[in-house]
């Protein structure tokens, strides 16, 4: 299938390099090798083989994939995405994969910080500041997530208001790429998509447990299952027969990845999860002690300063003035 849109509109005989999917479950065509991927998880969470290795992946996400990805899903559990193809043509002409692949852009792009804000290109002989006013460097850092990690994959954590800023960008490529109302729609559709690269590449919603890789797929499967219940009651006994596993077995692998038991692990994410609320949410202490699955708010006061040595108001009076 050619993942692109052709004009429906009268006189406009073309086709671009987008093309856009949702609904349950994860797109057939995520491993193609013709187009890069921004998927958009509504709903769910997942777990992912890298080499062996297993990530944990918590809706609301957003996920970048190039064209090289193997994208290997072992487990998935209500999952609602929303998929938008393109090729890196259309954001510029010349960003053939071939183009970007030889780094042929990348004079000034590995640079290392000396002393305040000052940048210094390493390995070539163009300065930052020199080449980054050139429209086609600026462009270039709108692909930056699809090629500059290291990895063909790159998860992002979103919280409630990002996905919904993210969403309501996607729903305007959908709905010019579909309806295609005036001929104005292609132009519309390249701002749409520039917009959600820009907040990929500024790092706007990057959260550390989209990084997290587990080497035991127990562990990944329970760490899927604490993220999607965290306002839950769970109690060590629910976890054993909800994974047919017995005690021992499960603390030894949470041990040997964490240093910590499962209950031990469970607490830290919940506590982690109230940190998010606390700094960017408007929920009092009292719903976040809800929505991590502490009834008492006494109780998560107690566990979360226990963790962080100040209590949940003191931990977001102190985020509040760093912003």
């Amino acid at each position: 299938m050619e993942l692109k849109t052709k004009s429906k509109r009268p006189g406009m005989d073309c086709s671009i390099d987008v093309f856009f999917e949702k609904g349950k479950g994860f797109s057939a065509y995520l491993n193609d090798r013709n187009t890069y991927k921004a998927v958009l998880v509504k709903t769910g969470s997942f777990v992912i083989d890298e080499d062996g290795e297993y990530r944990v992946v918590t809706a609301p996400a957003g996920i970048l994939i190039n064209e090289k990805a193997d994208f290997k899903v072992v487990s998935e559990n209500n999952i609602t995405t929303a998929t938008t193809y393109f090729k890196p043509t259309f954001i510029r002409e010349e960003f053939t994969f071939e183009a970007i692949n030889s780094r042929k852009y990348d004079k000034f792009y590995t640079t290392v910080t000396e002393g305040e804000d000052r940048l210094k290109a390493i390995g070539g002989d163009v300065r930052f500041e020199d080449c980054f006013p050139e429209s086609v460097y600026q462009e270039y850092l709108y692909l930056t997530e699809f090629y500059s990690r290291g990895r063909d994959v790159v998860y992002y954590s979103l919280t409630a208001q990002e996905y919904d800023s993210m969403n309501r960008l996607a729903e305007s490529v959908r709905y010019d790429l579909y309806e295609q109302p005036d001929n104005f729609w292609i132009l519309r559709v390249r701002y749409f998509l520039l917009s959600m690269l820009f907040a990929a590449t500024a790092d706007f919603y990057i959260n550390w447990r989209q990084y997290e890789l587990y080497k035991d797929p127990l562990v990944a499967r329970v760490a899927s299952y604490f993220w999607n219940h965290l306002g839950d009651e769970i109690t060590l006994d629910s976890v054993l027969k909800r994974f047919s596993v017995n005690k021992n077995t499960l603390n030894d692998a949470f041990n040997k990845e964490f240093s910590m038991s499962c209950m031990a692990y469970l607490e830290k994410q919940r506590v982690d999860q109230a940190k998010k609320y606390l700094q960017f949410g408007n929920e009092s202490v009292s719903e976040i002690s809800q929505i991590c699955g502490y009834s008492e708010t006494g109780y998560f006061s107690k566990v979360f300063k226990k963790h962080t040595g100040q209590s949940p108001s003191e931990y977001r009076s102190q985020m509040k003035s760093l912003c």
